[in-house]
């Protein structure tokens, strides 16, 4: 079924946003009823923020995945105010239960909406279904005073599937701690060849154009192992995965390794050599920045936000097709001879993917940009 971008007429989309709205109605009444009971008292000056209490207070040694990581970094500089607050900060990839309802209720009562822009949804991840998840985006990103986007692919997508902005905007790349993200004391070039792939899968091309890497690097007569990082979130992941280790004889030459923590994040990064991160269309990944921060340089598909993210002197990007109707796997081979050019001169790579994280994703520079943003806002 074709389905031109924002449009919303699929007959399947219909069907499921009907039974959606009858499903949800009760729930989003009542928090709306709840809403009308909160006492807000907005304050005329200052800058106080509300971000959906999408992160809780204890949040920061969990697991943390997505947009919710920003917040975090966000709250060490400005912390939530339930009631009395003037500007609401929502992103786009850390959704709020009815955040519609409190935006609309909020911005009756004088507040600003600073959006943060990530990716969008369309049909090779979510088939006819996609106009659905971004219907509400669309909804939020036009009630914004402020417009951040993850990327300058953030922007291009937002633009073509939900509506360009006439607020003020721009860009800023995801942020990481540079103090927590850094380099191994000691560190090894030697083999084997540690590579890792790490971060939460939603489909299993993304697993097996890893896995297929490795296979040509053991044939290539090259001595690697392969560490993967994360959750399988796609129906039966963890079976499917273990099945394709068991089919191409990898069991041996691949570590499984659960979800992790920010706090433990950086050990898995300063445990391998190399990461592969082979997602495609990616808008802005949080997981290659914090590599690359460690000193680990990069091998993915040039797509998505990547080109942007990672520089040829601190990784290498494979060449794939444009396509928005199905995801695209960069070539397996070709990854592997990334890989192989990149340990050939690894410290130069490592070296460079520090320097580069220096200066293009410090932390401190991000919350400076948001506080002139909230007071360019809040001034306006």
């Amino acid at each position: 079924m074709s389905t031109a971008p924002g449009i919303l007429h699929s007959a399947y989309y219909t069907a499921y946003e009907t039974a959606r709205r009858i499903y949800h109605a009760p729930r989003r009444g009542a928090f709306r009823n709840s809403l009308s009971d909160v006492s807000i008292a907005r304050p005329d000056s200052g800058i106080r923020l509300n971000y959906g209490h999408v992160v809780s207070p204890s949040a920061s040694g969990g697991i943390v995945i997505g947009g919710n990581v920003k917040l975090l970094h966000l709250r060490e500089q400005f912390e939530e105010h339930l009631s009395d607050f003037n500007l609401i900060y929502l992103v786009s990839s850390a959704p709020t239960p009815y955040w519609e309802e409190l935006v609309r209720w909020a911005k009756r009562r004088g507040c600003r909406l600073v959006w943060n822009q990530n990716g969008v949804a369309y049909r090779s991840w979510c088939g006819d279904y996609y106009p659905w998840f971004n219907a509400p985006l669309k909804q939020l990103l036009l009630q914004a005073d402020y417009v951040v986007y993850q990327s300058e692919f953030c922007r291009l997508c937002a633009d073509r599937y939900l509506a360009p902005v006439h607020v003020p905007s721009e860009i800023l790349f995801n942020p990481v701690d540079l103090n927590h993200f850094c380099p191994a004391e000691n560190s090894s070039d030697g083999e084997p060849w540690q590579l890792l792939t790490a971060g939460t899968s939603h489909h299993f091309y993304r697993i097996k154009s890893v896995i297929d890497c490795l296979v040509q690097l053991l044939k290539d007569g090259c001595h690697a192992q392969l560490s993967i990082a994360g959750e399988f979130r796609w129906r039966n992941g963890d079976a499917e995965v273990a099945t394709y280790l068991q089919r191409t004889g990898m069991n041996s030459h691949v570590r499984i390794l659960p979800p992790f923590t920010q706090d433990q994040a950086p050990a898995i990064y300063q445990a391998a050599h190399v990461l592969i991160h082979s997602k495609y269309k990616d808008p802005c990944p949080t997981v290659p920045i914090e590599a690359m921060a460690c000193g680990i340089p990069v091998v993915g598909s040039r797509s998505g936000g990547m080109p942007e993210l990672v520089p040829a002197d601190s990784g290498l990007l494979v060449d794939v097709a444009d396509d928005w109707d199905a995801d695209i796997a960069p070539d397996s081979c070709e990854m592997a001879a990334a890989v192989q050019t990149i340990l050939a001169n690894h410290a130069s790579y490592s070296r460079a993917a520090r320097n580069h994280a220096l200066a293009a994703f410090d932390k401190k520079n991000w919350l400076s940009s948001h506080t002139e943003i909230f007071k360019k806002v809040m001034a306006s």
